[in-house]
């Protein structure tokens, strides 16, 4: 997979880098500030809430924004950050066997389905025929995208495809269509250069979409998204609390509500 350029946003929360040089240096782990690597997203809103009630409890935490899907594990695995929130298991998993990081899940924050979204038509059955569709371009999303692609009864894949299902493994076109692999976080700037986007709601957000206006759905729990770590950091007190403060709280889910209305949803 290729990684494209990478931006940071540091959003300084409570103490931040501020504590710098020699002072840092002798500060243990437990004295600085949590650090968590997020992917850009519209739900990084609630990460902020969380953040800053955090602070009022006397957590200090750092959100680290990158706009790849890569650097936040790479991020994780090299210490520069404690924990990420940004992707779900079938997302972890593929990292982990492809770079040896090793990293867990400790943690669901929440819930949003998957869709096919389109600023041209409103219901399926007006896509043209030859209908540009735009999937993203890793592993895992393609598989889960060719699957909606399925469901909707565009494609259909070989016997035994799941999500880890590639473009070789379409079988069949129930519907002429053609099928454009983009970077992930690219998807939301293609909506208007496309006919369709399988995506998540906060793409479509971005995009200036309603998330609930999805020409098909699907929402498989397994694509929840979690905070994820080390093994050796799973017992981190920072990071346990800054989760129970994320899951708790109310203002964390109006926000999340406020954003993704319906379609947003808070397993255990």
């Amino acid at each position: 997979m290729t990684t494209p350029s990478t931006r940071r946003a540091v959003l300084k929360i409570g103490a931040g880098f501020a504590i710098a040089g020699a002072a840092a240096g002798r500060a243990s782990a437990q004295d600085r500030p949590l650090r968590i690597a997020l992917a850009t997203s519209i739900s990084n809103q609630a990460a902020e809430i969380a953040a800053k009630e955090a602070k009022a409890q006397g957590l200090a935490v750092d959100l680290i924004e990158f706009n790849d899907w890569n650097t936040p594990n790479r991020a994780v695995a090299d210490r520069e950050a404690d924990a990420n929130l940004f992707q779900h298991v079938p997302f972890l998993e593929f990292t982990n066997a492809q770079t040896g990081f090793g990293l867990v899940p400790v943690a669901i924050a929440f819930s949003t389905p998957f869709a096919l979204y389109s600023k041209k038509v409103a219901a399926l059955d007006a896509l043209p025929d030859n209908a540009r569709i735009a999937l993203s371009s890793d592993p895992v999303n393609t598989g889960r995208g060719l699957l909606l692609l399925q469901r909707a009864r565009l494609i259909e894949l070989k016997a035994g495809a799941d999500h880890r299902a590639r473009i070789e493994d379409v079988a069949a076109y129930r519907k002429p269509v053609r099928i454009v692999q983009l970077d992930g976080p690219q998807i939301a700037r293609s909506l208007d250069d496309v006919d369709a986007a399988a995506t998540y709601p906060t793409f479509a957000k971005l995009a200036g979409l309603d998330p609930a206006a999805g020409l098909i759905f699907e929402n498989d729990s397994i694509y929840a998204f979690r905070f994820v770590t080390r093994p050796d950091s799973v017992t981190d007190p920072r990071l346990l609390r800054f989760i129970a403060i994320y899951r708790n709280s109310d203002a964390v889910k109006a926000r999340l509500r406020e954003l993704y209305g319906s379609l947003v949803s808070f397993p255990a």
